[in-house]
Parts: C-alpha cells; structure tokens; sequence
C-alpha cells in the first residue's frame, strides 16, 4: 500500500467525519480509499462489463428524456440543418471524450488545452471553447446537461 498526504476544505473534512461518526465508514482512511477506488472504476480501472468503465455502462443506460416526476429538464435535440458544419475547435472537442459520452465541462476544457499544447498550438481561450461548444450544440452534436452548479456534455452518437 502507499500512502499519501492531501490538503482538503474543512468543510470536506467535517462532512467526512460525519460519515464516519454516522459509521457508514470504519475511519476517514477507509473513506478516502472508497472514494479514489469509486471514481478510479468510473474512469475505467478494473474494466469488468466488455471493455467498458463504470461512467459508459451508466451512459448506456441514461435516457435523454427524464422520467416524469424526477425534477430534470429535458434538454431539447435540435436537428442538424446543415451536414459536416464547420466549427472551430470540433476535432480536438471531440477528441476530448475518448470512449465517454458523458464529461464535465471543465474536464473537457482541461483535456483541449493540453491536446492543443501537445500538437504545439496554443491554448484555446475560455470563450472561444464555449462558442465552440454551442455551435456543436446547434448542431445536434452535443447536448448540455446541467448538474447543480456544473455543467456536463453529453457527446451524441449517431448509429
């Protein structure tokens, strides 16, 4: 086993403890070990169901359109008026999700800025990234999805 040593909010710290004095966890070390071992097989670590992560089985089975009485709004389609749009930024955007249908907006972002420095190109701006994102939007080839205070991307995959 290796240890290591992280800087938390306290608040984090509190909840943590929390959990712990609840005793859903044995100890604040058996949290942080659920949790990295969680968010490791949704990336994909220990692939168990046909080569495929944890975060691409629940895509599979996440619906477009929300179950009455949830409290999601659906996110409206709209078709594809012209075919291949040219939008700046499409290639390496979608390069970005890999084998996911499913990022965070930031997560994306983070990925174009360092495929964009790999290629030896500089870095897209903020809001040349969102006009990007918007236009593929428009396009029917991504859809927003807003979760609290963060904004996910579903990438639309044509069959």
């Amino acid at each position: 086993m290796k240890s290591f040593e992280a800087k938390i909010p306290e608040k984090l710290y509190k909840y943590i403890e929390k959990l712990v004095n609840e005793e859903n966890f044995e100890s604040i070390d058996s949290f942080v070990n659920h949790a990295i071992h969680w968010i490791a097989e949704l990336y994909g670590f220990g692939e168990q169901s046909e080569g495929k992560s944890l975060k691409d089985l629940i895509a599979d089975v996440v619906h477009s359109k929300p179950k009455p009485g949830t409290g999601v709004k659906e996110t409206p389609k709209v078709k594809v008026a012209v075919k291949g749009p040219d939008i700046p930024n499409k290639d390496i955007i979608l390069e970005s999700y890999g084998s996911s249908k499913f990022m965070f907006e930031d997560a994306i972002f983070a990925a174009c800025q360092f495929a964009a420095l790999k290629q030896g190109n500089p870095p897209i701006s903020k809001e040349e990234f969102i006009k990007s994102l918007e236009q593929m939007t428009d396009a029917g080839i991504l859809t927003q999805i807003q979760q609290g205070e963060k904004t996910m991307w579903k990438r639309i995959v044509e069959n």
